[in-house]
């Protein structure tokens, strides 16, 4: 399992200035159709001033969709992409920005085009269910494309995130954005779609298809070299090959049932701990919640929810949960609790926990693991963009992420691929 450990290894070497590759259909000719990528680590999770940055220099540099894969810092992106717009008296896309993690797409409506939504709710409830039927397993669970782990977001989704607020929450959110109630709200990021061609949303869905088929394999790079190779692609049968031989190499996720955590009496309560971002942040917590609620509801549950203040704050409320014995699964939102998670599951044997995110080889099996295939996902997103750019006779998208860490190349390296492919798409359907 070293591969799947390296995509949780920390390298903290965060990128200042705005780097960028060419993806080209091949051939000297300077009029061929062609794809630039400029990609950006703003070394940061919650400064959204270095992505709004990074975000204006890409623009002014012509990049014509923008995906932001930078958490509370990507908050930026969209207000970057926001003030573009004014500047040039639109209140629609393009250029549009792409969201992450939830649906986004009402944070800044007109603005994002779609998020790509990594289902972490999806991932809690499942985790969840599993206790409460006590069919508990713990290990490595993986979630695609296939799994609906991930996904480009939908105007249900948004409906869904969007209903996740609190009632007075909404309808401030509603009045800040110029909306007296949320079908204007939800009129509005529909006539947003319609700015995109109909043949580019069912061209992405074709490749999703492909993906879920396992007609296409996604690459999915998780260190310094493999995000090299794929920067260095030259077309999208290079990235194909590297796909198929990286997963030829990865391990298959294995989950372990023991008996005796499945023999307890359930008590009907169910511990959540959030990451620093907390209840919120319209992202990561939020998502984790929204599973754990749609749980309570559909299980009978009562929930505790616990915020931390800081990474220091992890261990003693995961300890604090686990010492009372009384809750049937504790879900650890985020990869930064993974030795905190891993220390108290070694104190504590009997109890079930979920980590969202988080990897270590030896977790112990009272621990489920849940990884998500962000490289599926993030081709998507990738095509998108791309198909986007090239309709509209430009050339150029960028991406704009948090710390450069392994599992934000399996963010980069879906993107360049999806770009990839909506060059090859173009050039075969509408060049």
């Amino acid at each position: 399992m070293k591969k799947l450990l390296s995509i949780f290894l920390v390298g903290l070497m965060a990128l200042g200035v705005v780097a960028s590759g060419c993806i080209s259909s091949g051939g000297s000719n300077p009029t061929s159709t062609k794809i630039n990528i400029l990609y950006t680590y703003t070394g940061s999770f919650s400064d959204p001033a270095k992505g709004k940055q990074a975000a204006q220099a890409q623009l002014q540099q012509g990049a014509w969709v923008v995906y932001q894969v930078a958490g509370g810092t990507g908050l930026g992106v969209f207000e970057a992409v926001s003030d573009y717009l004014k500047a040039h008296n639109k209140k629609m896309g393009p250029p549009f920005a792409i969201g992450v993690d939830s649906a986004q797409d009402w944070i800044k409506p007109g603005v994002i085009i779609a998020s790509m939504m990594k289902r972490v709710d999806v991932g809690v409830y499942n985790a969840v269910k599993q206790a409460e039927e006590n069919k508990f397993r713990g290990g490595v669970v993986e979630l695609g494309l296939k799994d609906g782990g991930v996904k480009l977001s939908t105007l249900q989704d948004v409906k869904a995130m969007f209903d996740s607020l609190p009632a007075d929450v909404r309808q401030k959110k509603l009045q800040e954005l110029g909306f007296q109630n949320e079908q204007q709200l939800l009129d509005y990021l529909n006539k947003t779609r319609h700015q995109v061609p109909d043949w580019i949303w069912k061209a992405v869905d074709q490749l999703q298809q492909e993906i879920v088929s396992g007609k296409i394999v996604v690459p999915m790079a998780i260190n310094k070299e493999e995000i090299t190779q794929l920067r260095n692609a030259k077309n999208l049968s290079a990235m194909e090959k590297l796909g198929r031989e990286w997963a030829k190499s990865n391990p298959k996720p294995q989950t372990y049932f023991n008996q005796s955590l499945n023999e307890r009496k359930n008590t009907k309560e169910i511990a959540i701990v959030f990451d620093v971002g907390g209840r919120g942040d319209l992202s990561f917590n939020d998502m984790a919640y929204m599973g754990a609620e749609r749980a309570v509801k559909d299980f009978g549950l009562k929930l505790t929810q616990l915020q931390s203040n800081s990474p220091n704050d992890y261990y003693p409320n995961l300890q604090m949960l686990a010492k009372s014995g009384k809750y049937d699964i504790i879900i650890a939102v985020g990869f930064m609790m993974t030795d905190a998670v891993k220390k108290v599951a070694q104190e504590y044997p009997k109890q079930r926990f979920v980590l969202i995110d988080g990897y270590d080889p030896n977790m112990p099996h009272n621990v489920q693991m849940v990884l998500f295939k962000e490289n599926e996902g993030s081709a998507l997103a990738g095509a998108l963009a791309s198909l986007i750019a090239l309709n509209d006779g430009k050339n150029t998208i960028g991406i704009v992420l948090g710390m450069e860490i392994p599992v934000l190349y399996k963010f980069e390296g879906g993107y360049r691929f999806g770009a990839y492919w909506g060059l090859d798409y173009f050039k075969n359907h509408k060049k």
